[in-house]
């Protein structure tokens, strides 16, 4: 799934280990952080996370993105498409991570935009899941105002490398809902292209 999304203000592509020096310089996490991947601290852990993204889209298990801001032409950050169920035409949108002067930004508007509009509008999904920390309210924001649908929250549902169990709660989008979540974000960005303000 070699595959390019072209935007207006972003250019996704194929994660590769040629955005590990810009990666490094917009993802890292205060060392306090621990997600379910263990965080990215330091730049090897971002080459980790690279390296896991190319071996899961070897096995067509994951298609990761790079994030391409096309003013500055950095990567500032990524987002994959995960859990790929082709038999019912499912998907889930997640290990996004976005650099932090970047965020409440375009950048997150314009990826999931460009990633739901190629997950239904080409892959035919029926349905694209987001799983969000229980605890991760400005996530939670972030997937509700994209018009994602709350469905409820399983507890302990993943060990962290902390130990802690983490509870999550899960949002998707269906079929019959992106032609006005597409008419939603499109709005978002063109108040985007005529202010630099914040939504």
């Amino acid at each position: 799934m070699e595959t390019t999304l072209e935007g207006n203000k972003l250019r996704l592509e194929p994660i590769a280990l040629k955005h590990l020096d810009s990666l490094a310089r917009h993802v890292l996490f205060p060392k306090n952080f621990i997600d379910d991947f263990g965080g990215c601290v330091t730049r090897q852990d971002v080459e980790k996370e690279i390296q896991h993204c190319l071996q899961a889209r070897t096995n067509k298990q994951e298609n990761g993105f790079a994030i391409i801001d096309k003013t500055s032409g950095e990567a500032v950050g990524y987002s994959n498409y995960m859990f790929i169920n082709r038999r019912d035409y499912t998907i889930e949108i997640g290990r996004t991570r976005i650099g932090v002067e970047y965020q409440k930004s375009y950048v997150n508007t314009e990826t999931k935009l460009l990633m739901l509009q190629h997950a239904f509008e080409v892959l035919k999904a029926q349905r694209v899941a987001f799983k969000v920390d229980a605890f991760n309210f400005n996530s939670q924001r972030a997937v509700r105002r994209l018009g994602a649908k709350y469905e409820g929250e399983i507890r302990n549902y993943r060990r962290l490398p902390d130990g802690r169990m983490r509870d999550y709660q899960w949002f998707s989008i269906i079929e019959s809902e992106w032609p006005n979540v597409k008419k939603t974000l499109h709005g978002y960005m063109e108040k985007y292209n005529v202010s630099s303000a914040t939504l």
